[in-house]
This record gives C-alpha cells, structure tokens and sequence, in this order.
C-alpha cells in the first residue's frame, strides 16, 4: 500500500484524461487510477458483475479492497462514493457513479472529483452532486493525513428506524421534503408545527423524522450529533402512553452494563417519554426484556411505570449497546445455599436432548484446536464463491481423526442467480468429501466492523423476502443432489428475516458463558450454545440422522457395469478368471461375504475407538 493525501491526487489527475482498463474517461476509470496509485495489483482489472460503477460497492469483498479501504456509510472529503442507480441506466441495466468527495456544501450536496460528470466522457472534473442515492462510501486506508472532523451520512431508506410520536419545531422556517433529505420541498413551516412521525434517520448532515407512508422528511436538527443544534422537542402520542400492559414481555433477571454512551431509557413503552439517560459503564438490574421497533430491549420497572431502554441497535444481537451478568444475589444464593433448602435444588437440565457435542470452524480459529474431544465438527466450507482457507485443513483433520463434520456457506449474494451460483460453488468444494452432518446455509448479516450496518443491511438485502429466497434457493439444490441440508441462524430471526421449512441449526448463547443454558430441541436440529471461548455446538439427534446420500457422477461408457448398490461388480472379473474356475453365482457369493466381514470390521473399529476414549 502507498502513502500519499487526497489533494496529491487531486492535483495529479484534475483535468487529466485516462483509459486504464480499456474504457476511456468513465467514472471507474479515475478510480482505476486511484487504485493504480495505492499499489493495488492489476487496477485495470474488470469490476465485474454488470461492469457498472455499483458494482464497486456491491463487490468489494470479492475485488479484494479490504485491504486498501474501509467500508463505510458516513464519508469525509477524500472519500470514495458510491451511487447505485442515479446517474440512470443504459440497455436495462443500472450503472451507478463513482467520485471522490473534495468538499461538503453543507446542503446534502457535495463537490466531487470525478471523469465523466457534466459531459459525456469528460476529463477528470470538479461538479456538484447529490448524496442522495450513494449506497455506500470507501475510506482509503493509505491516506498519510487522516481525514477529521464532522462527516456525511449517506442516506439508505434500509436505515430507518421505527418511532412513533410528535415532533414539536422550536425554529422557523424548516422545510419537509418528499421521500428523501434531497427531495423537492413541499413547505416550508414555522416554530409550533407539530409534525407526527413513524421513523427516524440520520443523514446528509441532519437528523430527520419521516412521516408514516415515508413521503415526507422534516429535519429536527442541524447536525447528525444527537442532542446538538437541536430544532424541536418531542411527546408520545396519547393513545401510546401507557402501552406497556399490552406488550408481551418475556421474564428474565440480569444485569446489564453499558458499553456505548446516551442510551434512552423510556417511559411504558419504547417510544414513551424519555426519563433517564445511561452512559457506558452504567449498570441496570432488570426483569424483562423485549424485541420490536428496530431494537432489543431490558424492561425494569420505576414506581408503578414500567422502563424501556435498548440494549442493541437493531433487533438481533450483532450491534449490541451492553453486557450482561447475573444478578449478584442469585450467584450467592447458588454458591451458600441456605439450612432450609433441600440438598438436591430444582434445577432445569438444559442438556436431556443432547445427543453430542462440537464445535463449528472457520479461518479465523486456530489450527492447535484439539478436535478429537468432540463428537462432530461444522466447517465453514466457503463464503460467496471464495473458498474458506482452513477448509481443506480442518476437513482432512477430521478425516484423519474420524469425526463426523458437516460444511456451511456464509451467504453474500444478491439475487436468486447468484444465490444458485453460490451453492453450486459449495457443491464443487465438497462433491468428494464424506460429508457427515449436512450442508448449511449461513444466512445472518455480520458487520467487519463493530457498530457499523452488516453486508446485507447496506445494501438493502435485509429483508425476509430476499433471505429466505437465499435459503431456499441453496436447500433446494442440495436437497436435489442428495445431501441432508438446512438453515443456519439466530433464534430472533426465524420469522422476522428467515421463513423456511428446512431444518434449523440456530445460535441462542444466552449467558453466553460457555455452558449450555437452554434447550431448543422444539424448534432446532443443532443449537450453537456460545460463542466462549469459541462457537460451540449441541445436536439433538443421532449422527445418522444428519447423513446424505449424494448423487454421483453418471459412469463413463467404457467403465465396468456397476449394480443397484454402486459396487463395482466387474472389478476384478480378470482375477476371478485366473484364480477361481466357480460359476458366477459363487462370485456373487464372494462378493456378499466380503462385504459382510467389511462390516464387521467397521464395527470393531468402532468399538476399539470407543474403549479408547474411555481410557484416554
């Protein structure tokens, strides 16, 4: 990677034409030379996918620029951007644009550098353009002055967040726009006007409330920073005010600390009148919690009013905002039973159903794990069309040990070609393997840096429609070639993001203290316990009942007649020839008893193996 400022490239290519790559002055191009000037090796390579700018967004992972750049959704002067369609289509297909931010306006519109901006195949030039539509935002990693100060949130409708009440203008003359913080405005109104709202956003320098039908947005603040240049105050709407006898809480006793600061703590619902405001290192004990509108939720209870304060930016648990401990007084209790209590406690045994544990891996675990003390292993087998590179270690390990392992894809496609394309991928990657424990789709929305929207978030992917197409796109393939295969997700998403009939291997870690405190054998055929110190697995079946049956290859012509059963019947004809005058019948006969001894050894193999974890 090379070290140089955003004006050296400014002043280097303003004005300058290029056609690195084949296309002559296209937007991709000065981000071609861009790359060229980093040190990324061949810049002039295709995007790929439609060829357009988009896809320098929606690729990225795959074009390999994680080293090069962070990905963002807030961008500074010196940034790349990215739009997906604005800048229209060509022969059914979206393009996209690409530039680099040089200075924001301060009015949702920025001037950017950029070829081919104002006239068709211009020189690299200076223009104004809209945030609006940009689908994301690449940080050069290499930049030797860092770029500082406030940034620009890049507007995503994917990043609303669900709230219901009024908003109150405190200043005059503030415009509401329609459908986007760049729309036309549709009035302007004055300090009083009561606007009542169904979402929030931040974006494009303001924080923003967005009507029910998501048509019109009217900024409430001057700055994306919560709480500064703020232009209204806000109420719960009367008929929410006390909603919290209608919610269903689900009981739970915990402890939860802070990790982030200006958490919101309500009154009687999650959009309730806020009463109190946590920082990190806070502490709450509280008794309840609850998932809805866009958050998860601890519940404690203030007099006769109940408390809602989130706990995590969105409704699963990959931006949590705490953690969490058991409430003293229980530790004690558990640790100095009392004179009055039996000597043998109720206790729930979380573990009745198990029938083995294990262990799923990937990459990024160690190659010291000691696999021989779990009864099977799940391995991450690739994640799109990328082949995951410990793979073929951990896979020929378990082989070597005779561990039953299973293989998963952690899913990043788009649509339902590509969705087909992964999971052939996968099938390439495994056709000659034993696989033992399934074929699984990973299908969950982690992020490569915390607090930051996952891959599928991003790019408007988070839907139930779109993850559930992905699953059942790659069970049915898998099923049609044989293997047993299903769905790999957390328990909160079944439902809200994952609707499938295939079976569930689901992640519910709980205390996530490296024991097994739950049983999801109700809805589940693998349950992933905890994450500490690693993902560790429960199955709640037998391991036959996990095996497949995959279909093989068509012989080749000129290859021996092979029976019903796949053995080859005409292997050793020539042998039986030289060695054995007998019918036919005796052969077959042969045949039959080897297969039989080969069974019984099986089985003897199986019983010393047995004996020998006993006396290991």
């Amino acid at each position: 990677m090379n070290y140089f400022t955003k004006d050296d490239f400014k002043k280097e290519w303003l004005g300058k034409s290029s056609g690195l790559g084949g296309y002559y002055n296209q937007c991709v191009t000065l981000f071609k030379e861009f790359l060229k000037k980093a040190g990324y090796p061949n810049p002039g390579r295709a995007i790929g996918g439609s060829g357009g700018a988009r896809e320098i967004w929606y690729r990225r992972d795959l074009l390999g620029y994680v080293d090069y750049f962070n990905f963002e959704q807030i961008g500074h002067p010196g940034d790349w951007f990215i739009w997906d369609s604005v800048y229209g289509w060509y022969k059914g297909i979206y393009y996209g644009h690409v530039a680099m931010l040089i200075k924001d306006n301060g009015n949702g519109t920025g001037q950017f550098l950029g070829m081919n901006q104002g006239t068709n195949l211009s020189p690299a030039n200076i223009q104004t353009l809209t945030y609006n539509g940009s689908c994301g935002v690449l940080h050069y990693k290499g930049y030797s002055n860092p770029t500082s100060g406030s940034g620009i949130t890049v507007f995503n409708a994917a990043n609303l967040v669900a709230e219901h009440a009024i908003a109150t203008l405190t200043v005059d003359s503030v415009a509401i726009r329609e459908g986007s913080p760049t729309g036309n405005v549709l009035k302007r109104v004055n300090k009083g006007y009561q606007f009542e709202y169904y979402y929030k956003v931040v974006a494009n320098g303001h924080r923003w409330v967005v009507n029910k039908d998501k048509t019109q947005l009217m900024a409430i603040s001057g700055s994306e920073v919560q709480g500064k240049d703020t232009w209204a105050t806000f109420s719960a709407i009367e008929d929410d005010a006390n909603p919290s006898d209608t919610i269903e809480l689900v009981q739970e006793d915990g402890v939860a600390t802070f990790t982030v600061d200006g958490i919101r703590a309500r009154y009687d619902s999650p959009t309730g009148n806020v009463c109190k405001i946590y920082n990190s290192g806070d502490k709450i004990r509280y008794y309840w919690k609850y998932i809805g509108n866009g958050h998860r939720y601890v519940v404690y209870k203030d007099g006769d009013k109940k408390v809602f304060v989130a706990v995590s930016a969105t409704e699963d648990k990959s931006k949590m905002w705490a953690t969490f401990t058991v409430p003293e007084e229980e530790k004690k209790e558990e640790s100095k039973p009392s004179a009055s209590e039996t000597s043998k406690p109720t206790t729930t045994d979380y573990t009745k159903n198990v029938k083995g544990y294990g262990i799923d891996l990937s990459e990024h675990n160690g190659s010291d794990i000691d696999l021989s003390q779990y009864d099977f292993v799940v391995l991450r087998s690739n994640w799109w069309t990328t082949e995951d590179k410990k793979f073929e270690y951990f896979a020929n390990k378990c082989e070597e040990l005779n561990i039953p392992y299973g293989v998963y894809c952690y899913d990043y496609c788009g649509d339902e070609a590509t969705a087909l394309e992964q999971a052939k991928y996968t099938h390439e990657l495994i056709k000659s393997r034993n696989i033992q424990l399934g074929v699984w789709m990973d299908m969950e929305d982690s992020s490569t840096k915390p607090g930051e929207p996952g891959w599928k978030e991003q790019n408007g992917l988070l839907t139930k429609e779109h993850c559930s197409m992905v699953c059942k796109v790659f069970c049915d393939y898998f099923k049609s070639q044989g293997y047993y295969t299903g769905v790999y997700t957390s328990r909160s998403w079944i439902g809200q993001y994952v609707d499938t009939d295939y079976p569930l291997w689901i992640a519910a870690w709980n205390q996530d203290d490296g024991n097994v405190n739950s049983d999801n054998s109700d809805i589940a055929v693998i349950h992933q316990y905890t994450s500490n110190p690693f993902d560790k697995d429960v199955i709640y079946h037998d391991i036959d009942f996990y095996k497949s049956d995959p279909k093989s290859d068509e012989p080749k012509k000129d290859d021996p007649k092979k029976d019903e059963n796949g053995s080859n019947t005409g292997k050793d004809d020539s042998k039986n020839d030289k060695n054995d005058e007998n019918s036919s019948d005796s052969v077959k006969n042969d045949t039959i008893n080897v297969s039989g001894i080969n069974k019984l050894i099986e089985l003897l193999l199986k019983i010393v193996e047995k004996i020998f974890k006993l006396f290991k």
